[in-house]
């Protein structure tokens, strides 16, 4: 059951999966990796306070399972508590420290955090553990675009798509780095086969619509932008991004209620976790 819902979730099923979650758990509810799962989907779906207690649940269960943990730190990242779920990485490679999507995550904890030479050495500890792994790679590429190693970033994100080619985030980090080199067109098309790949991701879109402004494409820009709102009209990045297109455009009125709305966006998130 739990193989099946993993399925169904890699198709986008959402629905189905939680159907055969909740069968499983009917067949054992002491299932940790059951518990990972809907915590997982939960995060997807914006029920953050449900994940954090699926999650919490997930680790009660399977103290040992990496998975387990993993499911936990997005858990908690959805809950703007970045600092423990970094402390739950932290312990997981201690335990485990042959376990690369773990070496991974933490890398991408200690990215928001803005530790980037940790970031950087987590990252290399993931490949080096497991370079054909696209997820490694990739996340190896976002601490070297933090970083502006734009040509490592570029290669190990070239690598990470190779190696998973239905992966929209390699992508955007293509894109992005690409853009960053001045290859706007080239950085533009990357993050439109993103966008293709997973067309209900408000960050992608939020994105897309920042290279179409690059390029002077209106309306393409302002589409996306509507589109990433709604989305996840809880996402600051469309708001601010849409307020600098309309300060361009000579609407200072508009830019400043689309500025407003990501700052109480993002002061909203922090008062609710102010830890």
């Amino acid at each position: 059951l739990l193989l099946r819902s993993t399925v169904l979730l890699s198709a986008g099923r959402v629905d189905e999966a939680r159907t055969e979650i909740g069968a499983a758990l009917q067949k054992d509810p002491n299932s940790g990796a059951a518990y990972a799962l809907r915590s997982v989907i939960a995060v997807a779906l914006n029920e953050n306070e449900t994940a954090l207690a699926d999650g919490r649940r997930a680790v009660e269960l399977s103290p040992q399972s990496g998975a387990a943990t993993i499911a936990l730190s997005y858990a908690l990242q959805a809950n703007l508590q970045l600092a423990p779920a970094r402390a739950a990485l932290l312990e997981l490679v201690e335990l485990q420290p042959e376990d690369a999507l773990a070496w991974a995550r933490l890398a991408e904890l200690h990215l928001m955090l803005g530790n980037l030479k940790e970031a950087n050495a987590a990252a290399e500890r993931a490949v080096a553990l497991q370079p054909g792994l696209g997820r490694t790679q990739s996340v190896l590429g976002f601490t070297a675009l933090a970083a502006i190693d734009t040509a490592r970033a570029k290669a190990a994100f070239e690598q990470a798509v190779a190696l998973d080619s239905d992966d929209p985030m390699p992508r955007l980090g293509l894109g992005l780095a690409k853009i960053r080199q001045g290859r706007l067109d080239e950085g533009r098309a990357g993050l439109e086969a993103a966008v293709a790949l997973d067309s209900n991701n408000s960050l992608l879109r939020a994105y897309l619509g920042k290279a179409y402004f690059e390029e002077k494409r209106g309306p393409l820009d302002a589409i996306q932008f509507e589109v990433a709102k709604e989305l996840d009209p809880l996402d600051p990045t469309a708001y601010f991004y849409n307020a600098i297109r309309l300060q361009t455009e000579n609407q200072p009125v508009e830019a400043l209620h689309e500025l407003d709305a990501a700052i109480e966006l993002m002061l909203d998130e922090i008062n609710k976790h102010p830890y």
